[in-house]
C-alpha cells in the first residue's frame, strides 16, 4: 500500500486525476493541503490542512502529489524535499534548469526521489509505437511531425497569466517537443529554427525545427487560441506512420496506429486508464529509473528554456 498525500486541488487533479486514483487498491490518500473551503470539500477519512508545516508532521505518508500553479512547482517541490518527502509533481516540474538541477542535489541528500508527471508515455498506445519503431518497421527513421494545439482562450486562466508560470511553451509546447526525448531517446538536439507568436508579451504558439544525433528532423508546432490538434506523423525509408491523440486523451480511451507500408495496416489498442499506469510506474520505480526520468526532463527543460530567449 502507497500512502499518498495531495498539495493543492488543481481541476485536473479534481477531474482526472483523482477519480483514478480511487480505483487503485494500492493508494490510500491520507491527507490534503489546500485554501480551498473545507465545508466544501467532501473527502471522507482524509485529513485537511492549510498550514504546509503542520501537513508535513504527518509521518504517514511517502510520496506527495503537488498539483499547484506552475510558478510553485519548484518551491513546492523543494519544500517536500527538504522535508524528506518523495514527489510526484505535475508538468512542468521547473521553469528553468537551475531549479531541476538543485531538485536533484535536494533529493540526493535526502535520499529521496521526484518526478515530473508526463501521462502519455505510460499508455499502451505510446509503449506499442515506440515498439514499433525500435523495431524500424518502417525502415530508419527520417522526419517526424508533430502537433498540439487547443481552442483554449480564457484570459483568466492560469494559461493566459505569465507570473503564474503561462505560456503555450510551458503547457501544449512541452508535449511535441518530449517526443523527440520519450519516443526516439534523442541525447543531442540541434535547433534548425524556430517562431514564437506572441500577444502582450506573452508565448501562445510556436514552432520548432531540429535534428538530432541520427539525423533525424523534427518538425514541432504547438498553440493555445487554435482548433484542436494533437497528432503525430512518422516518416522512415520504406513507410510511415500516423497516430491521433498521442498526447492528451480521456481518461479511458483506446486509440490506433495507422501504418502506410505496402497498403494501410491498422494497429488498434485497447482503452486503457494511463493515469493509473503513470502511478503504478512511479510509485514503484528506483533510483536507477529516477535518473533516468530527471535526465529526460532536463532535455525537454534544456529546449523549452532555449526557446524562451
Amino acid at each position: 500500500m502507497y500512502f499518498l498525500s495531495i498539495w493543492s486541488l488543481s481541476t485536473h487533479f479534481l477531474k482526472k486525476v483523482l477519480p483514478s486514483i480511487k480505483l487503485n487498491k494500492k493508494i490510500k490518500i491520507v491527507s490534503i493541503l489546500t485554501n480551498k473551503d473545507k465545508k466544501n470539500l467532501k473527502f471522507k477519512n482524509i485529513n485537511l490542512y492549510n498550514d504546509k508545516r503542520k501537513f508535513f508532521l504527518n509521518k504517514n505518508f511517502d510520496y506527495v502529489y503537488i498539483s499547484s500553479i506552475n510558478s510553485e512547482h519548484y518551491e513546492n517541490c523543494k519544500y517536500a524535499l527538504e522535508n524528506k518527502k518523495n514527489v510526484i509533481c505535475e508538468k512542468p516540474i521547473c521553469l528553468k534548469k537551475s531549479q531541476l538541477q538543485n531538485l536533484k542535489k535536494i533529493a540526493d541528500k535526502n535520499k529521496r526521489i521526484f518526478h515530473e508527471v508526463i501521462q502519455y508515455i505510460h499508455h499502451p498506445l505510446f509503449i506499442r509505437l515506440k515498439k514499433i519503431i525500435n523495431n524500424q518497421i518502417i525502415g530508419k527513421i527520417l522526419y517526424v511531425d508533430s502537433n498540439f494545439k487547443v481552442p483554449i482562450n480564457d484570459k483568466k486562466n492560469f494559461r493566459f497569466i505569465k507570473k503564474l508560470g503561462g505560456g503555450a511553451l510551458n503547457d501544449v509546447g512541452f508535449y511535441p517537443i518530449s517526443i523527440m526525448f520519450t519516443l526516439f531517446d534523442s541525447e543531442k538536439i540541434k535547433i534548425l529554427n524556430s517562431n514564437i507568436l506572441k500577444q502582450n508579451n506573452l508565448d501562445i504558439a510556436g514552432n520548432v525545427k531540429t535534428q538530432n544525433e541520427n539525423k533525424i528532423i523534427f518538425n514541432l508546432s504547438w498553440g493555445l487560441k487554435s482548433l484542436y490538434k494533437n497528432n503525430i506523423r512518422i516518416y522512415g525509408e520504406t513507410g510511415s506512420i500516423e497516430v491521433d491523440f498521442i498526447f492528451s486523451k480521456q481518461v479511458l480511451q483506446n486509440g490506433k496506429i495507422n501504418i502506410f507500408k505496402n497498403g494501410k495496416k491498422i494497429i488498434k489498442i485497447n482503452k486503457s486508464n494511463q493515469i493509473n499506469s503513470a502511478f503504478q510506474s512511479m510509485l514503484s520505480s528506483n533510483k536507477k529509473q529516477f535518473n533516468k526520468n530527471f535526465e529526460t526532463s532536463m532535455k525537454i527543460l534544456k529546449i523549452i528554456e532555449s526557446l524562451k530567449k
